[in-house]
């Protein structure tokens, strides 16, 4: 059997990250991104320090084990973290591929492969909100998994600490240009809608509902203007360029008709996808981790995602 090449394609998507703080209604400071990333960069070390049996977080729905293994404080907002995983209750008989030689069962079901996923995360100047670059690893873990466990881990240092605050970490697709070069194959588009943050809506028709009643989430939907056959492609594209930036739009979606019947586009299906070329493992065959963070940083430069 042929040695494993040194080299190996990375899928990686991109993601913006947001972390809310939860303060009591007599404190009226206002929302300091500064304040936020100290916290951040006090977590990752809160977390390390502790035990694997106490770090590690089960995953029951994928029948996985999650833990923060290592992290590079970069300062400024801009880390190199990397989540280890190991997947349980998954044992089979295995056999030397090369010899056909059976070799039996050797795991126990508590038994997991241990396995490397690494997040790059980078704030930009002037923005409220972090860049992340995402390993797409089919054997590790995704990025949900990944923001759900350092919610955990938050609630955990809220506990612990003396950090008066509670932080909540969350996430959104970058959709990638694929999104406008969709749009081209629209005939006719009978309707636009905008997803935004209820709080970004002042309204008086807003105070109708209690807060309990209705979504954290507001769709807006535009028709299309009467005599029309399409929106202005100059307004979507307004639209999807604030979205990239620190916009209060989540969400497009564009419903219309194409040559082969109905149309949609929406950018919450289109993420902003890449491959890095990069050094892999000997033995495992994992991503070389110095080596993905460097192509990483890289690509974020190059396409001045990071200003």
């Amino acid at each position: 059997m042929k040695q494993q090449n040194q080299k190996k394609n990375v899928p990686i998507y991109f993601y913006y990250i947001a972390i809310s703080k939860q303060k009591d209604s007599k404190d009226t400071s206002a929302y300091d991104i500064k304040q936020i990333v100290s916290s951040f960069s006090a977590l990752l070390p809160f977390v390390v320090a502790k035990e694997l049996t106490e770090r590690k977080m089960d995953m029951k729905s994928s029948e996985k084990v999650v833990w923060l293994d290592s992290f590079e404080d970069l300062k400024d907002g801009n880390y190199n973290i990397i989540f280890k995983s190991a997947k349980y209750n998954h044992v089979r008989h295995e056999i030397d591929t090369e010899t056909m030689r059976e070799l039996g069962t050797r795991k126990r079901w508590q038994d997991g492969d241990e396995e490397k996923t690494h997040l790059c995360i980078r704030l930009a100047n002037g923005q409220q909100r972090f860049l992340a670059v995402h390993e797409s690893n089919h054997y590790g873990i995704s990025i949900k998994c990944m923001i759900d466990y350092l919610n955990a881990q938050f609630s955990r240092y809220n506990e612990e600490t003396d950090d008066k605050y509670h932080y909540e970490l969350s996430y959104e697709i970058m959709p990638g240009d694929d999104f406008l070069t969709s749009l081209k194959k629209a005939r006719t588009i009978s309707s636009l809608r905008l997803t935004v943050s209820r709080d970004d809506i002042k309204d008086d028709f807003m105070d109708f509902a209690g807060r309990s009643e209705i979504s954290d989430d507001v769709e807006i939907c535009f028709k299309r203007p009467k005599g029309a056959k399409k929106f202005p492609e100059n307004l979507i594209k307004a639209y999807y360029e604030d979205m990239q930036s620190n916009s209060k739009i989540k969400r497009i979606s564009i419903s219309g008709m194409s040559a082969s019947g109905k149309f949609e586009a929406d950018t919450d299906l289109i993420k902003m996808k890449h491959c890095l070329t990069v050094r892999a493992e000997s033995v495992t065959n994992e991503v070389d981790s110095e080596d993905f963070f460097d192509k990483a940083q890289s690509f974020i430069s190059e396409t001045g995602q990071q200003q």
